[in-house]
């Protein structure tokens, strides 16, 4: 079984003035969010359609899972491929929830069926099922369609997702609360999703693994990290953005990226951590004695997981106290490497009183903030 998802084999493309793609050659790693990115005409969207042959190659194979996509039917090649696009695309005349089950309904499956996949799908997108599944596509705003699109295109819960600048057309709040949702959704869906846009910021927050392109040509492939810290060339630092290499400097300190209001008494029980964390949209808290002391860390989806047995539960029973934490001195360099793998990193000082907690939304801030005092003293 191939570990890749989707392999390109010297697949060309010329649709008449001249080759779009050449001799190319990529490999999707299987569940990971992979966004293709470069400038327009670059290839990007001739990329996705090739994957589910809405687009042919003049040369060369795509694999999918290790099998010739050439040598599939290409309609049920398409029904077992999700594709989400920036006009959506939902049928006005159906139903949320007829929208949703069009491509299993084609695929015969049993109503009942049909119906309890598609609660669990508006439950996965942040939609009550029962106040939405017998909606109108016209009842919803932008990104409550978006997030229906997203649910349609996992309902033959397919292996491969195609997303074609999904987010793009949404106001920037909607934008930026789907692009953590889209995050969230695939720790629990485990997809593949090959995601395109001409946003920079988005691909750097969204991606395991972002591709670079410029004229059909792979310029630079890897991790959000690694196009960071060690650019291929000028091209990618222009594409990119000359001010996200600047070096640290020492006004970034880990006090200046705290974010606050990132913490709950031990003693609490677990349907208030619950509570709180789904109110203010956090993805964990820091956990302290009423003295403030720093005791562990407790997650929404640990919460979440404890609600149903044990919601009466004081947070010490069930936190985790082996997570990483820094003091407040600590370099920026070691707090970027934990929130590499860590959504939030407690801050204590000397005697283990809680300062804050950073996390990745901080971090970020942070810097850019920094950039742009700078950038006004220039």
């Amino acid at each position: 079984m191939s570990e890749a998802a989707v392999e390109f084999k010297q697949v060309s493309k010329n649709y008449g003035a001249g080759f779009v793609l050449e001799n190319f050659n990529l490999t999707v790693p299987k569940e990971r969010i992979v966004t293709i990115i470069g400038p327009s005409g670059c290839g990007k969207t001739t990329i996705l359609k090739m994957i589910n042959r809405l687009i042919e190659p003049e040369a060369g194979q795509i694999l999918l899972e290790g099998s010739n996509i050439g040598e599939l039917n290409p309609v049920e090649l398409r029904r077992n491929i999700g594709y989400v696009i920036q006009q959506i695309g939902l049928f006005p005349h159906m139903t949320i929830e007829e929208n949703i089950s069009v491509v299993p309904r084609l695929k015969g499956e049993p109503k009942q069926q049909l119906k309890e996949r598609t609660e669990e799908l508006l439950s996965l997108v942040g939609l009550e099922p029962e106040a939405y599944r017998k909606r109108y596509p016209h009842e919803l705003s932008g990104g409550q369609q978006q997030r229906i699109g997203v649910a349609r295109a996992l309902a033959a819960n397919p292996s491969i997702v195609l997303m074609d600048e999904p987010f793009s057309a949404l106001d920037p709040i909607s934008r930026i609360q789907l692009q953590k949702e889209l995050i969230k959704l695939n720790e629990h869906v485990k997809k593949t999703i090959v995601f395109v846009t001409h946003d920079i910021d988005e691909a750097l927050k969204i991606a395991d693994l972002i591709v670079l392109l410029k004229d059909g040509k792979v310029v630079q492939s890897g991790t959000p990290e690694e196009l960071l810290n060690e650019p291929a060339n000028d091209f990618v630092r222009e594409f990119i953005g000359q001010e996200r290499f600047k070096p640290l400097v020492p006004q970034h300190t880990v006090a200046n990226m705290l974010a606050h209001h990132l913490s709950i008494y031990s003693h609490f029980k677990v349907a208030d951590a619950l509570q709180y964390v789904e109110q203010h949209e956090l993805d964990a808290l820091a956990v302290t004695c009423e003295q403030n002391k720093y005791l562990g860390i407790i997650g929404r989806e640990q919460l979440q997981g404890e609600q149903a047995s044990s919601s009466e539960r004081p947070i010490n029973e069930v936190m985790k106290t082996d997570a990483p934490y820094v003091r407040g001195d600590a370099p920026v360099s070691q707090l970027f490497e934990l929130l590499k793998k860590n959504r939030i990193v407690p801050v204590v000082d000397a005697s283990h009183q809680l300062l804050g907690a950073v996390t990745q939304s901080s971090f970020i801030e942070a810097i850019g903030k920094q950039f742009n005092r700078e950038e006004v003293l220039a």
